[in-house]
């Protein structure tokens, strides 16, 4: 009962499913084996926020698919109407969650942070124009856009940091802007440069910001959110102060003032930055397609020849900085007869000229500039894309692979780093990024402790450097049952708007890549299938793109789950099926293919039953019923009583669908083996029941029963002038039935002997006249018995138990003599 089934096998819905995949990316996603996690309790409320979200996703879709004008933008913009549900329904989630019960916050702001993230990314690809697409491969414009939204992003982060901070302190009542004479209070300025005048007063120190070049600390925190209108309105307001007052530090003026290049160069991106109405200096940010786009020549990484001009003078007031520096530095005094305003003042002159990562600058590693993992990430990316190079002769995209060579520099220091570097160390486990990307690749490691960020310490580090396989990965398998969610989560997005799930590598292995999120999200669906099949059965639908791996995944599903009517519905009176949860989403022929593949399945698995259910469902009746032939063939004969319980179980299932889809009339069954060319099947059914009765009178000694019925089946010759006949009926059989046939044979010729004995004691004590009768019926009984005989040697029957069946045969017929 292992052999599949000649019926199904995918062909007619692999194109309906699975889009253009190639062969080698569906045998790729059919390797695939999910592993899921145990989801935590508290995450109820998370996966039904984001089952809605995808609900939507799927609802769009369905719309976009059923029109014909369907386009790239459309596709764009259902994706990120999902992006911008996930971050709502976190948003709502968090107001929320204020029980004991809530979700681990740090893994839940690096989850939100992340989602924050793709979406800067996306903003910044559709406001120049581009529009992501993950069947093509990664190019260093697409690398240079991921590192301005990354850019974008951590701006956006911290200013909106600043301003925390600073609305804290006004409730507290501890800001103090009183004027100095380097640089004003905060009259004139504008409310974004005011809150970081503040904001560097809070944690630079009063004395600084309104001492001599205080300018420049405040100018590095305007920078720091990428903020170059407020960079200006602190240069313009330190101007017109210091138009009508003088040093009053004692200090070195060339260094504490603002020099009219930095100033040129400042004017220069916030004409950029108001023409396209952007937020930061790296991108639009807030543009969800509504804004026309710009042109990639206009932005930083296309940069101007007065711009270069500006950058290079400023290089030029950065390295003069830099050497006096040094030079206080190896004059014995450590830099302690510095200005405290000269390393900000080093910081934004590097910023501002792309000379140099400040985070890798040796004379400011001991200023604190760089405290943070976000702010080494946009200081590293900051620079990277000021090393676009228009000025190269083949420019363009050829222009634009320096900043690719430092993002991909950039991914490997976090790759060699690894998360014990970012994860705190006493809750953290051995796992490894090298670990993680083999989890993906479907090698599993041993269990390990949960890091306290739920694995976002590092993800959100390799998200950043475009390492976006190696982050998923990780935190699938650092961060538990939640980790899977979200690495789920993220990874949907980001494939459904066509950003590559790739790391940026010049070795990167695209078929992890390729299989990654299919990996991820049928873990997940996996992980949810024991609380709701309806919801995995989402999540798989999501993979609708990956050739014939969301069929197979679907079948996997009815298999473990045996949510049967929910999935695939029932069977009406008439015959027709249910719509149910598959309905949703396939066609009724495909869902009929589904169901029929997954009988195979389920056959090849060792669970006939299923099969049988599935198959119920699909109205493929021609492979129903060669799967209960084939069961009632294979336990006709029992001879244990785990052989004979399946026996019975056939013969009940058997009997109860005769009952429903067969009796009082019922055609469609008839009606769909007569489409199919396969009415033989009913007969061989209809046979095999009999048999059964057949085998059981035997076993209950009824003799004349057996036999009666036997004798009506017209299986075996009468008389000499029927044998050729049977014979050649024999071998029209089902070959089921043939298989088994030296049981029946053998059966028979034990009825007859058993009425060929007892009729012979009954002859001892009788009349004459009786005595004729009786013998009239012995002899009947012979000729059948010699009938049989040689009716099984035509046939060439299979040998059977301690001997040949004819053997077997012969020596009863040799007891009726």
């Amino acid at each position: 009962s292992n052999v599949p089934l000649l019926e199904g096998g995918g062909s007619s819905v692999s194109s309906t499913l699975g889009g253009g995949a190639s062969s080698s990316s569906a045998l790729a996603y059919s390797n695939i084996i999910p592993s899921p996690q145990s989801l935590p309790t508290n995450t109820q409320g998370l996966i039904q926020s984001h089952l809605n979200s995808i609900d939507g996703y799927l609802n769009n879709n369905k719309s976009n698919n059923s029109s014909s004008s369907t386009t790239a933008g459309s596709k764009l913009s259902g994706a990120m109407a999902l992006l911008t549900s996930l971050q709502e329904g976190l948003k709502e989630l968090a107001n929320s969650n204020h029980n004991n019960e809530a979700l681990n916050p740090e893994s839940m702001n690096g989850y939100s942070d992340a989602i924050s993230l793709i979406k800067s990314i996306l903003n910044c690809s559709i406001s120049l124009g581009v529009i992501p697409t993950s069947s093509t491969a990664t190019t260093a414009t697409d690398v240079a856009i991921h590192a301005m939204g990354s850019c974008n992003f951590f701006a956006h982060q911290f200013k909106c940091h600043v301003g925390t901070v600073v609305r804290e302190a006004e409730l507290s009542g501890l800001t103090n802007t009183n004027a100095g004479s380097g640089g004003g209070g905060g009259e004139g300025l504008i409310p974004s440069a005011r809150d970081v005048r503040t904001f560097t007063s809070i944690v630079a120190g009063s004395e600084l910001v309104n001492g001599e070049g205080g300018v420049w600390p405040q100018l590095y925190y305007a920078l720091r959110c990428g903020d170059a209108v407020a960079a200006e309105s602190i240069v313009k307001q330190y101007a017109a102060n210091n138009n009508n007052t003088t040093n009053m530090g004692g200090g070195d003026s060339s260094f504490s003032g603002v020099d009219p290049a930095v100033h040129q160069l400042i004017s220069q991106l916030v004409q950029e930055l108001q023409q396209y109405d952007q937020e930061t200096i790296f991108g639009d940010s807030t543009n969800g397609n509504t804004r026309s786009p710009r042109q990639l020549e206009k932005t930083l990484l296309s940069p101007s020849q007065a711009l270069l001009q500006c950058r290079r003078q400023v290089c030029e007031l950065y390295e003069r900085t830099k050497t006096r520096m040094s030079s206080s530095s190896s004059s014995g005094g450590g830099g302690a007869n510095l200005d405290p305003f000269i390393p900000y003042r080093a910081a934004c002159l590097a910023l501002l000229s792309g000379a140099e990562s400040i985070s890798e600058v040796s004379v400011l590693q001991s200023s604190g500039l760089v405290k943070t993992v976000e702010d080494y990430l946009y200081a590293s990316l900051w620079h990277a894309l000021h090393l676009a190079d228009t000025s190269s002769s083949i420019g363009g995209e050829g222009g634009l692979q320096n900043v690719s060579r430092a993002v991909t520099r950039l991914g490997k220091l976090v790759n060699q780093w690894g998360p014990s570097y970012f994860e705190r160390q006493d809750d953290f486990g051995d796992a490894s990024a090298s670990s993680a990307v083999a989890a993906a690749a479907g090698v599993t490691s041993a269990s390990q402790k949960l890091p306290v960020s739920g694995g976002w310490a590092y993800t959100l580090p390799l998200l950043a450097s475009q390492q976006y396989a190696t982050a998923l990965a990780y935190l699938a398998e650092a961060g538990g049952g939640l980790g899977l969610l979200q690495a789920t989560h993220v990874g949907v997005v980001m494939d459904a708007t066509g950003l590559a799930v790739s790391d940026c590598s010049n070795t990167s292995d695209d078929a992890t890549s390729r299989t990654l999120v299919p990996m991820l999200v049928a873990s997940f669906s996996a992980s949810l299938q024991g609380l709701d099949a309806e919801a995995a059965l989402k999540y798989l639908v999501l993979l609708s793109g990956k050739g014939k791996f969301v069929k197979e995944q679907v079948e996997r599903l009815l298999l473990e789950t045996r949510q049967f009517e929910v999935l695939a519905g029932k069977l009406a009176p008439d015959g027709s099926r249910s719509n149910a949860a598959l309905d949703a989403y396939f066609s009724k022929s495909n869902v009929s293919s589904i169901l029929a593949d997954g009988a195979n399945v389920a056959i090849q698995s060792g669970k006939p039953a299923d099969a049988a259910e599935l198959l119920v469902l699909s109205g493929h009746f021609g492979a129903l019923f060669t799967l209960m032939n084939r069961e009632l063939a294979a336990y006709l004969v029992a001879s244990t009583q785990e052989e004979y319980a399946k026996r019975q179980f056939w013969f009940n299932a058997a009997s109860q669908f005769h009952a429903i889809h067969l009796a009082h009339g019922k055609l469609y069954v008839q009606n769909a083996l007569e489409s199919e060319g396969r009415m033989s099947l009913g007969n061989t059914f209809q046979l095999l029941m009999n048999l059964v009765v057949f085998f059981d009178r035997c076993r209950e000694k009824k003799w004349e029963g057996a036999w009666v019925l036997m004798n009506n089946l017209s299986l075996l010759p009468k008389n000499d002038s029927e044998m050729t006949v049977k014979v050649e009926a024999f071998f029209q059989l089902d070959n089921c039935v043939k298989q088994i046939f030296h049981h029946v044979v053998l059966a028979a010729m034990e009825a007859l002997c058993h009425l060929f004995r007892s009729l012979k004691q009954e002859g001892a004590s009788i009349s004459i006249q009786q005595q004729n009768t009786i013998d009239q019926r012995l002899d009947e009984l012979r000729t059948h018995a010699r009938l049989l005989v040689t009716f099984s040697r035509l046939l060439n029957l299979p040998g059977l138990g301690d001997g040949d069946t004819y053997v077997r045969i012969a020596q009863l017929e040799k007891n009726m003599m």
